[in-house]
């Protein structure tokens, strides 16, 4: 049995010390010394908002934990200690009592009962260790897809035309505050890489001056 009051009651800083105290009396051995075993504040708010613990009740801007929510933490350690992941973490958890979170706490599910148990907890425990043995290899199996490569957008025709040498330097206004020179000498793009390649060199040169600007 696990030590702890039945009105056992603290702040996150408190859960995260009691629990870090039984994880280490009741994980494996070789699991128990490791500090990355333990777990933090920032641990139990996101087992939190996953589903895998119950929401703390609220006294005002303070959240509170009570011994149910201790027992599902040790608990969801000692089953990931175990190997479970996944699904099979959210079934072993499923409708649990804290009764029974503190036994799985105790026990795990690899190891069984130590004692006479009914067909239907054997048979559960028996699903359970198949999904946690199948897990592993799906997990392997799963390949996420490349994205889509982006394909431009095709540039208009006339940037394509063939163009005449101006004989000047030429002034033009693309927006206010904002002019480009032209010389006379200078030599336009006439394949479309070339006019990308030609925009890509603004766009760069425009982001160098927005960020002197700063």
């Amino acid at each position: 049995m696990i030590d702890v009051q039945a009105d056992w009651s603290g702040g996150i800083e408190a859960l995260v010390e009691e629990a870090n105290l039984w994880l280490a009396r009741l994980l494996p051995a070789d699991r128990a010394s490791r500090p990355k075993d333990e777990v933090n504040p920032r641990l139990v708010r996101h087992y939190t908002t996953q589903g895998l613990l119950p929401a703390p009740r609220r006294e005002g801007r303070d959240a509170r934990y009570g011994r149910l929510h201790l027992m599902a933490l040790l608990a969801l350690r000692r089953l990931m200690a175990d190997g479970l992941s996944g699904r099979a973490l959210i079934a072993a958890l499923g409708g649990q009592d804290e009764a029974g979170l503190e036994q799985l706490a105790l026990e795990g599910v690899l190891e069984g009962t130590k004692g006479p148990a009914d067909r239907e907890d054997n048979e559960a425990l028996g699903y359970l260790r198949q999904l946690a043995v199948m897990e592993a290899p799906r997990r392997a199996r799963v390949v996420k897809p490349r994205p889509p490569t982006p394909v431009p957008a095709a540039l208009p025709e006339f940037l394509l035309e063939p163009r005449k040498k101006v004989s000047q330097t030429t002034r033009v206004v693309v927006r206010p505050d904002l002019e480009l020179q032209i010389g006379r000498d200078f030599k336009w793009p006439t394949t479309e890489p070339e006019w990308r390649a030609l925009l890509q060199e603004l766009g760069a040169t425009l982001r160098d001056v927005w960020g002197q600007q700063e």
